[in-house]
């Protein structure tokens, strides 16, 4: 089994990396090991700490969105509060969209819940529209498209009419956030404000990941939302 990585970058929160990878690979029966953000390696799960070495106490570390678009394996950033990042709330949530990704961040959602005898939670973020005509929007079907998927998984599903960034902050009771990584190499909107803002650790889930969920039989393809005549 490869190891779980983490990567020492000098930053003040590297211990609480260390510390949150210790007790992830104890819980999977995995070795850790510790790199440098430059060394090449093999690895199940990459660790590290959403502070960089220098910059505002607050910010993200200027290496890490780098880091988690090219590296070739699923990555743990580590923040939040200190309950989230001992697993203290025992409750995983996974952010869906309707889009592809949503079968890989579902798979992986289930893992990291059965491992962390945690409850899964699947969230999908969709905010108020502007115009009259757009209030009735449907966005009951990316749920419904995730609960297929999940079918046979205990889980509860939850709409929150906020922007998705909103919504992330405010996942004050849960110790993971998993999210794909977005429409493009640069990891997407959402993923990026997930990384500067959650109050927990997040998992981005690789692109080989996505790939490998996407086309999944139990995934039904999306359905158009549906808008009543005004």
């Amino acid at each position: 089994m490869e190891p779980v990585v983490v990567i020492a970058d000098g930053s003040p929160w590297t211990e609480e990396a260390e510390q949150w990878a210790a007790a992830h690979a104890k819980l999977v029966d995995a070795e850790v090991e510790t790199h440098l953000p430059g060394d090449e390696f093999h690895a199940q799960l990459v660790v590290l700490a959403y502070q960089g070495r220098t910059g505002s106490a607050l910010a993200l570390g200027s290496h890490v969105l780098p880091f988690v678009c090219a590296v070739g394996c699923d990555a743990v950033v580590v923040r939040g509060t200190t309950a989230a990042r001992r697993g203290l709330h025992g409750r995983v949530t996974a952010l869906v969209s309707g889009g592809p990704d949503d079968a890989g961040v579902l798979a992986r959602a289930v893992v990291f819940a059965r491992s962390h005898c945690a409850t899964l939670r699947v969230l999908h973020a969709a905010p108020l529209p502007v115009l009259r005509q757009d209030l009735d929007e449907d966005h009951s079907w990316v749920l419904d498209r995730a609960n297929e998927l999940l079918a046979g998984f205990p889980h509860t599903s939850v709409l929150v009419r906020r922007q998705p960034h909103e919504a992330i902050s405010r996942c004050a009771d849960t110790d993971l956030l998993v999210v794909g990584p977005g429409e493009t190499r640069v990891c997407g909107a959402v993923t990026r404000a997930a990384l500067h803002h959650a109050p927990c650790p997040v998992l981005v889930v690789h692109r080989s990941v996505q790939e490998e969920h996407r086309g999944v039989p139990s995934l039904p393809a999306p359905r158009r939302p549906v808008r009543a005549e005004v």
